[in-house]
């Protein structure tokens, strides 16, 4: 007796599965999306207030020191933020400018840095450099930039434009792409002699000149 209910009651379910099916338009089948999560990239190592020394036959041309810094091996690179600085020296060993940033990106491969976010350089001989990104090559120690830049010099004149490279201490120095902004009492002296000739502290260009004009950086939507 049991069993002939359980074979009643199979074939049962099999008629209303069968209805079921019949009853469906393919197009009342809507396949369900499952969300994407996408895998974040986490630190292999979190140190805190530490110094990076970078050198140079010996001598030490560079001193990175940040308030975190995280490690990244299996991406190859480690992060520096919160209170980010760059201590540059010269050939000499003496301290020749300072760097600073919310945060940078040091390729552990190469060594090169890239700093990001309200990024100012000061040079111990009065030059000021202000941009949002650019790039330290460790091998060569020039520093080099995409973005738009402002430097304010010793003598009150300041350049702005896009595109910028120089030594890390900021001796030969150029924007690829300037606009000069006078200060007043210069403009005043400049209408008062015509045929004043140009000022003697141009920086020296390292490069020659571009070809075509820079593609200015995407702002990040986030």
């Amino acid at each position: 007796m049991t069993r002939t209910l359980g074979h009643e009651m199979k074939s049962f379910l099999l008629i209303v599965l069968s209805f079921f099916l019949i009853s469906c338009d393919e197009g009342d089948i809507k396949p369900v999306a499952l969300p994407i999560i996408l895998a974040r990239d986490v630190a292999t190592q979190t140190s805190f207030n530490t110094k990076m020394s970078f050198s140079t036959a010996g001598i030490v041309r560079a001193v990175l020191g940040a308030r975190r810094v995280q490690t990244f091996e299996t991406k190859h690179y480690t992060q520096l933020d919160s209170n980010m600085k760059v201590d540059f020296f010269g050939q000499d060993g003496k301290h020749s400018s300072i760097l600073s940033s919310h945060w940078a990106r040091i390729d552990d491969i190469t060594h090169n840095m890239t700093a990001y976010d309200s990024v100012r350089i000061k040079s111990d001989s009065g030059v000021f450099v202000e941009t949002d990104s650019l790039l330290w090559n460790n091998a060569t120690k020039i520093i080099h930039s995409d973005a738009f830049v402002r430097i304010t010099e010793k003598n009150g004149r300041i350049t702005t434009g896009h595109g910028f490279e120089s030594d890390q201490d900021l001796i030969r120095y150029r924007i690829l792409y300037p606009t000069i902004v006078t200060p007043a009492n210069n403009l005043e002296q400049m209408n008062a002699t015509p045929n004043m000739s140009s000022p003697t502290n141009t920086p020296t260009s390292i490069l020659p000149p571009p070809t075509s004009p820079p593609s200015l950086p995407k702002k990040d939507s986030n």
